[in-house]
């Protein structure tokens, strides 16, 4: 008890601090002693302090029935402890906070399980539970209301002339002891939200207090905001391990859950939310949001998970409310980019802004439903009033790409190819008044079935699992992008339920082209070639030929027709024809004419002799008696030909020429050439015998019988002792002359 000496009502009368206030205490025993304002004595209660549960049974379905009242029972306990630690005096109520920690709990607990402000149950007094059911929201007020009032005591420092804190001891006890925390904060921010205006003004002035108190709560709130980053990657870790015990560690599909997804959804709409939340309360966090790129963070979790998301539901149950919940998500965060794009704009940083939109480009999905909803056009414009810096090259760009993904983006909602639209679950005004408020395009449809070769990726599946029947292969890849999902889903035994507890051998029947030809035709046929391109009773210009009788139209009608068919062989024919004739024009002007090729032209007087005098020498060594003669007749042939080539040039050199001439006239040459070739093989030419030389007649002699004369056995004797230096065939003497006229062999 009290000192008699301490009056009751004035504590403090010198008005210290509370943490230098200590009270008098006189025991049993008469002993005085001094206890400090702030100390575990004045902790008395016995009873702990309740947990509070949560009004909602499921998101948007408050409890009923007994769970009700249950509720009812333990939040007017908690309304009660909630009473009694505000009625308490300063040093006791500071007391209880920090040394009594199921206090504090009981706060936290609150915040953690209060229904989100952003959905809030209807109710309509019509009928006994309705009544029951509002007075369950009217004490849920009354709760968040002592819970508000609680936080605010935390965060005063000074109450009354006598009870107050020192700005240092506050700031210690609030951080120290984890009175308040930015988790605390965010919790109370969806809790209380911003319906109303002094909603709003309530959370700024709370979280302004906070701030000022203690400013490590600046550094932590920005470690929070990083956060963010890795709750995306962990929704898109737990939305790609789907299967049958829930998604990524949530709850089965049991209760009140309608999807192993309801909780990963929940998950990021708090985030959209509160993300949201904080932007209004806290502008300055935009510089944060900046430094980590939480903008792409957003615009890739947009692109990938949320179309994921989206149809992992929808192949689970097509009437879930959390594809609406999913529809919220994406609102909030597009307001979150719009809101941060509004900072930059207002705030004159073009080039940052420039280079976010840049960067969100590769992100489709987010693109079109930004651009939609808030066109790029006008803010551009506005960017390049009150920043003439920007180069319009760059802005152009932008523009024309979030117009062009709009313009690419086909129409309609996700699945739309699958029997019914999750729209059609729900109630027209609702879904209505959602689109209204929203605002945002429906996401476009994932990877269809058009562009993917099914059979393919089910032969990949078949071999590497070949006890798998097809008709259960098929069923998984429409859950999956590729071949490669599905075999890694069932190697882990991660399945979606109803594939899960699918036969896994189960057939595939394919579809009997029949009935569909049937469908469109009325008409039924029973070949294999029915409905095809070559179908003549489908087909008005089919792609074959009709054969009509026998042959085919315009073959042969039978083998002696076809053996005498010689059209290729005349197509051949006049084919080379064409090659054969040569068109030769006289040009009595004497021009040049250009069209003759006179490529070869200069070796023609460096080539062999005739050929009838070739065919001459030839019968001449095939003799049966051959003489030396021959080849010394062959030499000096051989040595006049040279001499004449060399008199020729220098006597084509000398030739006069007239000053236009720029070269002789082929044709000039060519007579010139024939006749010198004329005049030194005319008489050989024609094909006769070829007569002897002296030298061929001194080796040949005279008849046999009839006596050698004296130069005939001579020459013979020269010939025998030099044939072997010369050959039979004069081939040395051969090739010196190929070599001498450039013809190398």
């Amino acid at each position: 008890m009290l000192d008699n000496d301490s009056s009751n009502n004035n504590c403090n009368p010198q008005q210290l601090p509370l943490g230098k206030l200590k009270f008098a205490l006189s025991g049993q025993d008469g002993v005085k002693r001094h206890v400090p304002a702030l100390d575990e004595h004045w902790v008395r209660r016995e009873k702990p302090f309740g947990s509070y549960i949560c009004l909602m049974s499921s998101y948007c379905k408050l409890k009923t029935a007994a769970a009700l009242e249950e509720w009812t029972f333990t939040a007017n306990n908690c309304r009660q402890d909630m009473e009694f630690l505000l009625s308490l005096s300063q040093h006791e109520f500071w007391s209880y906070m920090v040394y009594e920690e199921s206090a504090m709990a009981a706060i936290v607990t609150f915040l953690q399980r209060a229904n989100p402000y952003y959905r809030q149950a209807d109710v309509s007094d019509n009928s006994a539970q309705d009544k029951e059911i509002a007075q369950a929201n009217k004490l849920y007020g009354q709760l968040l209301r002592l819970v508000v009032r609680l936080i605010l005591r935390l965060c005063t420092a000074k109450e009354s002339p006598s009870e107050w804190i020192s700005p240092q001891q506050h700031s210690s006890l609030l951080y120290s002891n984890y009175l308040i925390s930015v988790p605390l904060l965010f919790d109370l921010a969806i809790a209380v939200g911003d319906a109303e205006p002094r909603n709003v003004a309530l959370l700024t002035r709370i979280f302004d207090s906070v701030l000022r108190i203690q400013p490590e709560y600046q550094k932590d709130l920005k470690e929070a905001v990083a956060f963010y980053e890795s709750a995306f990657l962990s929704m898109q870790i737990q939305v790609e391990n789907e299967g049958c015990e829930g998604a990524g560690g949530g709850a089965p599909i049991e209760g009140d859950l309608e999807t192993p997804y309801d909780d990963v959804v929940l998950f990021a709409l708090d985030c959209a939310y509160t993300l949201r939340l904080l932007l209004h309360l806290r502008p300055e966090l935009v510089e944060t949001i900046e430094e980590l790129r939480l903008v792409q963070s957003i615009a890739n979790f947009y692109d990938l998970t949320v179309p994921m998301l989206y149809k992992n539901i929808y192949m689970v149950n097509p009437q879930a409310n959390s594809l609406r919940w999913l529809n919220e998500t994406r609102q909030q965060f597009l307001g979150v980019v719009r809101d941060v794009i509004s900072s930059q704009l207002t705030g004159g940083r073009g080039q940052q802004l420039v280079e976010l939109l840049q960067e969100c480009l590769s992100a489709q999905t987010f693109v079109v439903d930004y651009q939609r909803q808030y066109p790029l056009e006008h803010d551009m414009q506005t960017l390049l009033n009150r920043c003439p810096n920007i180069k319009n090259y760059k802005v152009d760009f932008v523009v024309s790409g979030y117009q062009k993904a709009v313009s690419s983006c086909p129409s309609g909602v996700m699945a739309e190819e699958l029997d019914g639209s999750p729209e059609e679950s729900f109630d027209a005004d609702e879904e209505e008044e959602e689109l209204q408020s929203a605002n945002v395009s429906p996401l476009p449809q994932a990877t269809s079935g058009s562009s993917r070769d099914i059979d393919l990726e089910v032969s990949a599946v078949l071999d590497v699992m070949p006890d798998l029947g097809m008709g259960f292969i098929r069923d998984v890849l429409t859950r999956y992008e590729n071949s490669e999902q599905a075999i890694a889903a069932i190697l882990d035994d991660n399945l979606p339920p109803d594939l899960a507890a699918m036969d896994r051998q189960k057939v595939y029947v394919p579809p009997d082209p029949q009935d569909k030809q049937q469908s469109q035709t009325g008409i039924r046929h029973y070949n294999v070639c029915d409905g095809d391109r070559y179908d003549v009773l489908t087909q008005d210009k089919p792609a074959c030929i009709i054969k009509q009788g026998k042959g085919l139209p315009g073959g042969p009608r039978n083998a002696e027709q076809l053996l005498d068919d010689k059209r290729d062989v005349k197509q051949l024919k006049e084919r080379y024809q064409q090659y054969a004739m040569v068109e030769e024009s006289n040009h009595d002007d004497g021009e040049y004419d250009d069209e003759y090729d006179d490529s070869y032209e200069a070796l023609n007087e460096g080539q062999a002799p005739p050929v009838s005098l070739l065919r001459a020498r030839m019968q001449a060594a095939s003799a049966p008696v051959a003489t030396s003669s021959h080849s010394a007749a062959y030499e000096t042939q051989d040595q006049e030909e040279d001499d004449d080539y060399s008199t020729d040039s220098k006597s084509d050199k000398a030739a006069p020429r007239g000053g236009a001439d720029f070269c002789e006239n082929p044709e000039v040459i060519r007579a010139r050439y024939q006749q010198r070739q004329m005049a030194k093989y005319g008489q050989r030419a024609g094909g006769g015998a070829v007569p002897q030389s002296s030298h061929t007649a001194g080796v040949t002699g005279a008849p046999k019988g009839q006596g050698q004369t004296q130069q005939t056995q001579r020459n013979r004797g020269h010939k025998e002792a030099n044939k072997s230096s010369r050959a039979n065939h004069n081939r040395k003497a051969g090739a010196a002359f190929k070599r001498s006229k450039g013809m190398m062999s």
